[in-house]
């Protein structure tokens, strides 16, 4: 077997200080990731962020925390979501910028594939992705029309 690949941790795009290893993490929650055509462009430390750039990391923070708490999953770009199982047997739901990009270039590296979704499906461009909506079903006896009488 051979080695273990470790991935390269993230650097700030200004002074260069490492990035926690844990992006998840509480120390990691006031790094700012910019995001430039679909793709993570520089990311920075705390100190390094100027009062505008946090303030705009905030308000981000708190669109994907309301999405979430609709019930949306977010994806990050690049990212084309479909409700077939291809671009070609489905419709698109969010992603025709990367699929342009990728046939005037001929790139798709990191690109991700959303398909099969249900129809009904909403699909909603938030900073850096896309918030996913899957159609939502009524309880057991909410949403049904009352018998005839």
């Amino acid at each position: 077997m051979g080695k273990k690949q470790r991935l390269k941790r993230l650097r700030c795009g200004r002074c260069k200080v490492k990035a926690p290893r844990d992006l998840g993490s509480q120390a990691a929650a006031d790094w700012n990731g910019k995001w430039v055509d679909g793709r993570l462009a520089l990311v920075l430390c705390p100190d390094c962020q100027s009062p505008e750039e946090s303030v705009e990391a905030e308000a981000n923070a708190a669109e994907l925390s309301v999405g979430r708490a609709d019930g949306g999953v977010f994806v990050a770009d690049p990212v084309v979501c479909t409700t077939g199982a291809s671009v070609h047997d489905g419709e698109v739901l969010y992603g025709r910028d990367h699929l342009a990009r990728i046939a005037s270039t001929g790139r798709s590296a990191y690109l991700q594939l959303v398909s099969e979704l249900p129809v009904g499906t909403r699909c909603v461009a938030t900073v850096g992705g896309v918030m996913i909506y899957l159609p939502r079903k009524p309880a057991p006896g909410k949403g049904a029309c009352p018998p005839a009488s």
